[in-house]
C-alpha cells in the first residue's frame, strides 16, 4: 500500500470522518460558547479548526495528485 492508498483508505473510513467531524465541532462549540471578551480562546478555536481542515486537505491533495499522475501516463 503506497501513502496515496493509505489516504483514500483514511478519508472513506467511518470512524476517521467522525471523529474528524466531532474535532471540528468540538472547535465550533469552543467558539461559539466563548464569552465576549475572550479573544484568545476565539482565536486559538479558528486556528485549530484550520488546521484539521488542513490535514484532510493534504490527505484528498494525496488522493488527487495519484489520480492525476495515473492520467498523465495514460496520455502519453
Amino acid at each position: 500500500m503506497n501513502k496515496s492508498q493509505w489516504a483514500e483508505n483514511l478519508l472513506r473510513d467511518d470512524y476517521f470522518k467522525e471523529m474528524m467531524q466531532d474535532l471540528k465541532n468540538q472547535e465550533i462549540n469552543r467558539f461559539a460558547m466563548s464569552e465576549t471578551n475572550d479573544i484568545d480562546s476565539r482565536e486559538q478555536a479558528y486556528i485549530r479548526l484550520r488546521v484539521i481542515e488542513s490535514l484532510e486537505d493534504h490527505l484528498q491533495g494525496m488522493v488527487a495528485d495519484k489520480k492525476i499522475k495515473d492520467g498523465r501516463l495514460k496520455i502519453l
